[in-house]
Formats: C-alpha cells, sequence, structure tokens
C-alpha cells in the first residue's frame, strides 16, 4: 500500500466527511460539554466541504492509499488562510482546522 497526499476532489468528499464525522466524535467522546456532536455528521459534513473546495485561501487535501488498483482515502486536513485578528493578537497566517487519519494507516510514514 502506498499512500499519497493531493487536494481533495469532489469524488472524495464522502469520504473525508466519514472521516470529519469521526473526528468530531473523538472530540464529543472526549468532552461533550465542550464539542457538540450534532447529526447526522456525514451528510452535513459533505455539504461544508463541497462549499469550501474552490474557495480561495481554503486548503482541502486528502491522503489517498493505494494496494493495486484500488484507492481509498484515509485522511484528511482542511485549513484556510487567516487574516490578521487583534484579539487573538495574531498576524496574518496559514490555520490548519482539521486533521485526521484513519487508525488503519497511521503510523505508516
Amino acid at each position: 500500500m502506498t499512500i499519497s497526499i493531493r487536494p481533495a476532489i469532489p469524488d472524495d468528499l464522502r469520504a473525508a466527511a466519514r472521516l470529519a464525522a469521526a473526528l468530531v466524535r473523538e472530540h464529543h467522546a472526549y468532552d461533550p460539554q465542550r464539542f457538540m456532536c450534532i447529526e447526522p455528521l456525514e451528510e452535513g459534513y459533505e455539504r461544508f466541504l463541497r462549499s469550501q473546495l474552490d474557495r480561495e485561501g481554503v486548503v482541502l487535501v486528502v491522503a489517498a492509499a493505494r494496494d493495486g488498483s484500488d484507492e481509498s482515502i484515509v485522511g484528511y486536513l482542511f485549513g484556510t488562510l487567516e487574516e490578521r485578528d487583534w484579539s487573538d493578537l495574531r498576524d496574518v497566517c496559514g490555520k490548519i482546522h482539521d486533521v485526521y487519519v484513519d487508525a488503519s494507516a497511521r503510523r505508516q510514514g
């Protein structure tokens, strides 16, 4: 199995949304008072990621695992370019909002 990182395409979004939902559920399990979990997560995340796919300043990449001719999405990263924020005392920067790798693909390099 080889894993490559590439920009997400529309066909990747259902799998990326499934991973995003797993991330939300994991956070919610850690601290349900801090992290909300509004079902159905997969459908909502797929809509959200689709709305972000072509936006300027958005980074949406997937980790694609290939085994022969089969490819599966085993990770994703969602980030944005952020403007200066005086209340956070932060200059213009890139911000990673979500990063998640399926447990089956972790520690593979």
